[in-house]
C-alpha cells in the first residue's frame, strides 16, 4: 500500500544516498592516503546498504523512488572535479564531503520531522542515515587535520 509520507521519507533517502554515492565514487579513484581511501570504501559500502534497504521497501510499498538525473549527475561531477583540480589532498576530499553530509543531516532531520507518519521501518531507515552522517562527520574532522 503506498502512502503519501512514506513515499516522500524514501525519496528524501534515495536523494541523499545517491548524492553520497556519486561523490564517493568519483572521489574515490584520486585520493592519496590510503587510510582515508578505507575509511571512504567503509563508507561507501554503509551508504549502498542503506540504498538497497531503502529499494527493497519502497519496492513491498510500491513506491517509485525519484533518481538523480543526468544533469544532476554531470553538475556533481563537474563540481568535484573543478574543486579538486589543484588540490587532491586528504583535507580537500574530506572538506568536500564534510560539507556535503553537513547538506544532507538538516534533510534528513526535516524529512524524519515532517513525514513521521511514514512506515516504521522507512523512519528507522532514515534515522540510521542520519546516524552514519553524524558519525561520518566527526571522522572526518580528523582527516581534515591531514593536508597531504
Amino acid at each position: 500500500m503506498k502512502d503519501e509520507q512514506t513515499e516522500k521519507l524514501l525519496n528524501a533517502i534515495s536523494k541523499n544516498v545517491s548524492m553520497a554515492v556519486q561523490s564517493l565514487e568519483i572521489i574515490l579513484p584520486d585520493v592519496k592516503s590510503e587510510k582515508f581511501k578505507e575509511y571512504l570504501s567503509k563508507l561507501l559500502d554503509q551508504y549502498n546498504i542503506i540504498k538497497a534497504e531503502a529499494q527493497m521497501i519502497a519496492k513491498a510499498c510500491d513506491v517509485d523512488l525519484k533518481t538523480t538525473t543526468a544533469i544532476q549527475k554531470a553538475e556533481l561531477w563537474t563540481s568535484i572535479k573543478i574543486k579538486s583540480l589543484t588540490d587532491k589532498s586528504t583535507r580537500q576530499f574530506a572538506t568536500m564531503i564534510f560539507l556535503g553530509t553537513n547538506m544532507g543531516i538538516p534533510d534528513l532531520v526535516i524529512a524524519i520531522s515532517d513525514f513521521n507518519n511514514a512506515n516504521s521501518d522507512v523512519i528507522k531507515l532514515a534515522k540510521s542515515l542520519k546516524d552514519i552522517e553524524e558519525k561520518s562527520d566527526e571522522k572526518l574532522k580528523l582527516f581534515l587535520c591531514e593536508n597531504k
